[in-house]
């Protein structure tokens, strides 16, 4: 029976071994001006940094620093990490990723949502836009001092696409936790096949 317990507990144990390294890829590192670090996502924008935290509300909530799985409402959170920027304005702009000339030809044509730079309470701005579309977008945030300087930061991120790298990345940890299992269930059996060659042995 001790025996039988032992399997079951190495086995929950591979388990949730394996949901870990499932749930890795949602904090993977982010491109363009946004990176994950010390399990954040960081933004930065000049000299300055800020926390950048994006969610979706529908179904299961999940966090993102990079690109967003699905179309549809989602929740976007700009939070200082630098003391400098809490008495700046903060603005952003959300463009589709059309290629530089296009973008410098008529950027409004091309500016799915924009928000002009403000002061935040505390330096924190949150926003939901309705992504009703899936492809490549370009995220612009905007800081400004009292005295006219500003900083810009540009990060391209994607929505409802399924990229190249996303899934031979996600291949990779479904590989791990099938290699995992199968170790651990090889490893149990041989450990009681052998028990119950030494108990033959004994009687």
């Amino acid at each position: 029976m001790a025996t039988v317990t032992g399997m079951r507990g190495l086995l929950a144990g591979a388990v949730i071994a394996a949901a870990a390294c499932f749930a890795a890829p949602t904090s993977a590192v982010a491109h363009g001006g946004v990176a994950l670090e010390q399990d954040e996502c960081v933004l930065r924008i000049g000299p300055n940094t800020m926390h950048f935290i994006g969610y979706q509300r529908s179904g299961e909530e999940a966090e993102f620093c990079e690109d967003i799985a699905n179309t549809g409402p989602t929740v976007i959170a700009l939070t200082p990490v630098s003391p400098d920027l809490r008495d700046m304005a903060v603005g952003i702009r959300i463009i589709k990723a059309v290629g530089e000339e296009k973008e410098k030809a008529n950027l409004d044509a091309v500016t799915v949502a924009y928000i002009a730079p403000k002061v935040y309470r505390n330096g924190a701005m949150t926003f939901e836009h309705d992504f009703n579309q899936s492809g490549h977008y370009v995220g612009i945030v905007t800081v400004r001092d009292d005295l006219g300087n500003e900083w810009v930061s540009r990060f391209p991120f994607s929505v409802g696409l399924y990229t190249f790298w996303g899934m031979i990345e996600y291949i990779l940890y479904g590989v791990g936790f099938f290699s995992l299992v199968g170790l651990l269930w090889w490893a149990l059996r041989a450990s009681a096949k052998k028990k119950a060659q030494t108990g033959d042995a004994i009687a």
